[in-house]
């Protein structure tokens, strides 16, 4: 996540989605964007439960030990302030 937060800040987009199953990333995000007081800010977040069709794509790159216990995907959307 700080590498592509990085990226972003360093670049011309006006925004970014990042999607996660990580159940802390939204915090972080949040705690990184306040710590360096980035001209960012956290414009949604929505979560979702995870699909049968998640789990199909995700066994083809993942150990289901990575993603077994997450019961949701977490979407966060970032924009310029």
């Amino acid at each position: 996540m700080n590498r592509v937060l990085d990226a972003f800040v360093a670049s011309d987009a006006t925004g970014l989605v990042i999607s996660t199953i990580e159940p802390s990333l939204h915090r972080n995000t949040l705690a990184r964007i306040a710590g360096l007081d980035l001209k960012v800010k956290v414009s949604e977040v929505h979560s979702r439960q995870i699909t049968d069709k998640d789990v199909q794509a995700w066994q083809e790159s993942f150990d289901e030990d990575d993603y077994g216990e997450v019961k949701e995907v977490v979407t966060i959307v970032l924009s310029r302030q």
